[in-house]
């Protein structure tokens, strides 16, 4: 029994130091959306946007995001984007955005990477949560993520 308590006790330390590290990125996005309006009053939206990015490793760079928006006649949205980012070193990210919330102004969701150059594709497979808020056309959102000690050093190698 004390066996397995330690060995129990020794898997968790394990488990919890593979994914102590986090990597926080806050964006801002202008956002295009192109609506159609259906009679029944739902809407369909293309969406388009572009901006910059910061994280807590010191790396930054600039998003293109495109994707579809769909809204329910009770203003549900049920969201889906991939976007594009490229750091200072030119290395690029693809990631897909998923969220059904009540609102498209506020909501959280996932955002999951899908392929990367450099550093980047260190994070395939990672998903991330992240909450976001509009104010006019502008999106705010701030995303965390936990990452192993591996990608902490890659990222951090990122200069």
């Amino acid at each position: 029994m004390i066996r397995l308590l330690k060995i129990v006790t020794i898997t968790f330390i394990f488990a919890k130091s593979i994914y102590s590290f986090e990597l926080t990125t806050d964006s801002h996005l202008k956002v295009t959306l192109k609506t159609y309006d259906l009679p029944n009053g739902n809407k369909f939206s293309l969406y388009e946007g572009e901006g910059t990015w910061t994280d807590n490793y010191g790396n930054y760079g600039i998003n293109t995001c495109r994707g579809v928006v769909k809204t329910d006649d009770l203003n549900k949205i049920d969201l889906e984007i991939m976007c594009e980012g490229l750091d200072k070193n030119d290395f690029k990210s693809w990631s897909r955005t998923k969220r059904v919330s009540d609102n498209f102004e506020q909501g959280v969701g996932v955002n999951e990477y899908i392929e990367g150059t450099g550093v980047w594709k260190r994070l395939k497979g990672l998903k991330c949560k992240y909450a976001t808020s509009y104010k006019n056309n502008v999106s705010f959102t701030i995303e965390k993520c936990k990452i192993s000690e591996e990608q902490h050093k890659f990222l951090s190698s990122n200069e």
